[in-house]
């Protein structure tokens, strides 16, 4: 299998996270083949696995706090069909990283091969309102950047 140019998925620094799942058939169009909104819900479950590798729970920090991962935009590219029973492992890190936004990038692989790559992109918010987070939760974008490995935006 011939691997993407670079530039369809973005760079990754920092840290990154798997989470991992078997695709099942109520996951599945009627073809049989993974229904492409699903892979969405994975990359949430993957972003959250990234956080609590950086010590940030999102369902005990982040939301409490107030702060909302606005999703601003999402994209995936399906290189090979996945199918019930296929064992699968979501990577995801950081892509870019500013005060006001977060882009996350995502891999699925199948077999040691990548199926999907995607990313979300989002807007800090609270209160229904976008915040500069830099100053709104000054720890939690420490700890972002901490985990993208950045000293300054990205």
């Amino acid at each position: 299998m011939r691997e993407h140019p670079s530039q369809d998925w973005p760079e990754v620094e920092g840290q990154r996270a798997s989470w991992g799942s078997t695709v099942r058939w109520a996951e599945c169009d009627a073809a049989g083949i993974i229904f492409h909104g699903r892979v969405f819900e994975w990359f949430s479950e993957a972003r959250v696995a990234w956080l609590a590798g950086i010590g940030v729970s999102y369902y005990r920090d982040v939301v409490p706090s107030g702060v909302d991962l606005l999703v601003t935009q999402a994209g995936a590219h399906f290189r090979e069909p996945l199918k019930p029973g296929d064992a699968v492992a979501v990577e995801a890190g950081i892509s870019r990283l500013s005060p006001a936004r977060l882009h996350f990038a995502y891999r699925v692989w199948r077999e040691g091969a990548m199926a999907v790559f995607g990313e979300t992109q989002h807007a800090f918010v609270m209160r229904s309102r976008a915040v500069n987070i830099k100053k709104a939760h000054p720890s939690l974008y420490g700890a972002l950047m901490a985990g993208a490995g950045r000293s300054e935006e990205i």
